[in-house]
């Protein structure tokens, strides 16, 4: 005796809405790796600083930790934009983010908040605080909806998945964007303007 195909169907509307978070998710993720990756292997000497300053590696392995989390990096941002390796890539982003922020956490505890985050080496970035070690586990949750999206959809729809992750992509680089520009003043938008 079989079961009718229809307990297993899931509506089209919920298996698209659901490909369609991954997607989004795993270009803003993927982006971030991957800029996070490159800049890794760019300024390896300013990353394997950083790494060391963490002071949680015995110091023979800083040289191959800091060449393996940068290529990791990029293989992880490869096989979330692809969308076929995003269930390993998914898993691998909110693994490496766990790691990141558990890192960053000690070092936050022993109250050495002086030390760059290491995010992107090259570019200005953020001292510890417990703000940094929360949007890193917020991260490392946003890693797993591709995971779970393309579980409950049941497979990829090539152009949804790529319209999701160009879609993530550019929130990626507008939060980006937010952060390095500075605030612009327009004229007659403060509160003392508008009362006169």
């Amino acid at each position: 005796m079989s079961l009718p195909a229809s307990v297993s169907t899931v509506p089209v509307w919920c298996a698209e809405t659901g490909q369609l978070a991954a997607a989004v998710c795993a270009g803003g993720i993927g982006a971030m790796f991957l800029a996070a990756g490159v800049a890794k292997l760019r300024a390896h000497d300013t990353f394997l600083g950083t790494l060391a300053s963490y002071r949680l590696l015995p110091g023979w392995s800083y040289e191959g930790v800091a060449w393996g989390l940068g290529v990791a990096e990029v293989g992880v941002a490869a096989l979330l934009f692809c969308g076929v390796g995003a269930y390993v890539g998914s898993l691998a982003a909110a693994g490496l983010l766990v790691v990141f922020a558990c890192a960053m956490g000690i070092n936050v505890l022993r109250g050495r908040t002086d030390l760059s985050c290491g995010c992107t080496p090259g570019l200005v970035s953020e001292k510890l605080s417990w703000a940094v070690v929360w949007r890193t586990v917020a991260c490392a949750v946003l890693a797993l909806v591709p995971w779970a999206g393309l579980a409950a959809g049941g497979g990829v729809s090539p152009l949804l998945w790529v319209e999701g992750v160009a879609g993530g992509v550019c929130a990626y680089l507008l939060w980006q964007a937010m952060q390095v520009l500075p605030a612009v003043h327009v004229p007659g938008s403060s509160a003392q303007e508008h009362s006169a």
